[in-house]
């Protein structure tokens, strides 16, 4: 009978569980996909994307773990805030708490069974489609990796589980404390206080000076080292809880006692903003770090991937090169569409253990090798080798061709000698073919089996690598790549719990609010200026914190332009990141206002 209750209880609002259920299933889809990265111990242990994103994965899924928490009580609020009448009216017929509680924690425990079960579906399809992207990403190959993976299942699933259970048994604790009355009177109560002028005015002034200094300390982390990041920390977490509790506050005072609050319903619009973002100030507070925090993180993967081909070019001219190359060879090398090719004899002489060259070859097809001119933007610039810079085992231009030979004869010194020179060495001529690719990201493909052939032909063992900057671009994209998936997917599931525990926290206040709009629409005010002070009041909710976020990062990111962590051009995707994020973030707003807008604007329209 209970169980029949909730669920009809369910169906009768099902619009509004709609969002609850979307926002779950969402959540558990994430953290399951994690999970089956993070737990595949097969993967982690014999795939190299494994081995560098293990780490990576297990940290994204503690987070998620945190802010799923914070996510089911917000949530949970929602879900009660629309159930309290109807459990005060089930009180005031005579049910006794006891029941009441059972009911509470069936349908709190449904609506955890429905949308796990149904996250975790579409977590295997998201998993699925999210890995077969990685190895794209990175070129490389999934080994013992499997989209279905039973122990993330069982981690979700238990996970879950124990969140809704312990939210039924809160949620029936606090309802069985709860009188009828208070329960039937819940949307007419608030705990509002007028704050005092000057504690205000300290904490604003308090707020702005900490953000100030977070953000200077993230500026001038090359003064301050490693201080730096714990005095950010600090400041930027107290600045933006103070700021919120009381700059935003004084700035809405100011529109109210300016003309702005004397024209339409901005002096209502202009209250209800100052009351909510003073009972919000936790919320938004967490908001914003969490934004902040999510939009770094895939400005920082996005931007350490971009990367990738400028410092693998910086290290060596020549993408690849091929030791006597064969038809196969030859065929890969002409799929690669926007290259710079050179080809020179070899000789080599086992007994000497020298490696020769010949000269006339390296005048008329000089060797080009890179070299760095800002560590700053991994800009690098090419050079052209002169023939005499081969006397020289530390010159450049030998460091590169020594490169570029097979392992086996690394520890040979190079010899640039004439032709008749090179024709009396009694040894093979061997040709070696040096490859350029302009372009590493589009000639991933061909580049990628270019090396494993040569890798299964010559025997490459014992960590030996085949030369040439394609090497270094694979393995940088194999650390890297990882860097990049986790910002990106663990980005967006911040976003999607910080604008979801926000949208729950005012869809929860939305039954109180209600009355108000009741009274608006009795005196004749228009649907449209309804909506007006809806879309405002909950725009201003959802952009301060965005706001204040993307400071956050813009200044965050001169931790990585500064400090020395290999992030050339720190800046040169945030533009992107930002513009992607935001976009997210309004579908959120919307449908924030969609709901919210059904819920308190009256259905009967009165007339003047």
């Amino acid at each position: 009978m209970l169980f029949k209750i909730s669920i009809s209880g369910i169906k009768a609002r099902w619009k509004d569980y709609l969002v609850l259920f979307s926002g779950m299933i969402i959540t558990t889809a994430i953290f399951y996909m994690f999970e089956a990265i993070s737990t595949n111990n097969k993967f982690t242990t014999s795939s190299p994307i494994g081995q560098n994103a293990k780490i990576v994965f297990i940290f994204g899924s503690i987070l998620l773990a945190i802010i799923t928490l914070v996510y089911v009580f917000y949530a949970n609020n929602f879900l009660m805030s629309m159930r309290e009448h109807d459990y005060g009216l089930f009180m005031m017929l005579g049910a006794k708490s006891g029941v009441i509680s059972k009911l509470i924690i069936i349908e709190t425990l449904a609506i955890g069974l429905i949308s796990t079960v149904v996250g975790i579906i579409i977590g295997i399809g998201f998993t699925q489609v999210l890995s077969s992207f990685l190895a794209s990403l990175i070129h490389m190959s999934l080994t013992h990796f499997s989209a279905f993976y039973m122990p993330a299942v069982i981690a979700t699933i238990v996970l879950f589980a124990i969140l809704f259970l312990i939210a039924g048994f809160l949620n029936a604790r606090t309802f069985t404390k709860t009188s009828a009355l208070q329960l039937l009177r819940s949307d007419q109560q608030s705990d509002w206080k007028q704050p005092k002028a000057l504690t205000l005015a300290t904490q604003a002034i308090a707020g702005v000076a900490l953000l100030a200094g977070g953000y200077y300390a993230m500026y001038d982390i090359q003064q301050l080292k490693v201080m730096a990041i714990p005095i950010a920390l600090v400041t930027i977490v107290l600045g933006t809880y103070f700021v919120f509790n009381s700059f935003f506050v004084m700035l809405l005072q100011a529109f109210q006692r300016s003309s702005i609050s004397h024209s339409g319903l901005n002096s209502f619009t202009l209250a209800q903003l100052k009351f909510r973002i003073r009972d919000y100030t936790k919320i938004l507070s967490v908001v914003s770090l969490l934004f902040a925090l999510a939009l770094g993180a895939i400005t920082v993967g996005t931007g350490f991937q971009r990367m990738v081909p400028k410092l693998a070019s910086g290290n060596g001219y020549y993408s690849v090169a091929i030791t006597n190359p064969n038809y196969e060879m030859h065929s890969l090398v002409g799929q690669i569409k926007d290259k710079v090719t050179v080809t020179y004899q070899q000789k080599v002489d086992p007994q000497a253990k020298r490696v020769y060259y010949r000269r006339d070859q390296l005048k008329e097809q000089p060797l080009k090798y890179a070299a760095f001119v800002s560590r700053k933007t991994l800009a690098s610039k090419t050079f052209t080798a002169k023939p005499s810079q081969f006397k020289h085992s530390d010159s450049p231009a030998y460091q590169e061709l020594w490169g570029l030979q097979k392992p086996t004869i690394k520890a040979y010194q190079i010899k640039v000698v004439g032709q008749q020179a090179f024709n009396r060495v009694n040894a093979k001529t061997n040709q070696l073919l040096m490859v350029r690719a302009n372009d590493m990201d589009a000639a991933a493909a061909p580049l990628t089996k270019i090396t494993n052939l040569q890798t299964k032909q010559y025997g490459y063992q014992n960590g030996e690598q085949v030369g040439g900057s394609f090497t270094l671009y694979q393995s940088f994209k194999s650390i890297f790549g990882s860097l990049e998936f986790m910002g990106i997917f663990l980005g967006i599931a911040f976003l999607a719990m910080l604008a979801s525990c926000l949208m729950f926290k005012i869809l929860s206040g939305a039954a109180s609010d209600k009355i108000r709009f009741d009274m608006l629409n009795k005196i004749g005010t228009r649907r449209s200026v309804l909506n007006r002070s809806i879309i405002t009041q909950i725009l201003v909710l959802f952009a301060l914190p965005g706001i204040l976020g993307i400071l956050d990062v813009a200044f965050g990111l001169q931790m990585f332009a500064k400090g020395g962590l290999l992030m050339g051009g720190a800046y040169q995707t945030f533009g992107v990141t930002t513009a992607g994020f935001l976009v997210l973030y309004l579908i959120y707003f919307i449908v924030t206002v969609l709901i919210y807008s059904r819920i308190v604007v009256p259905k009967t329209k009165v007339e003047r």
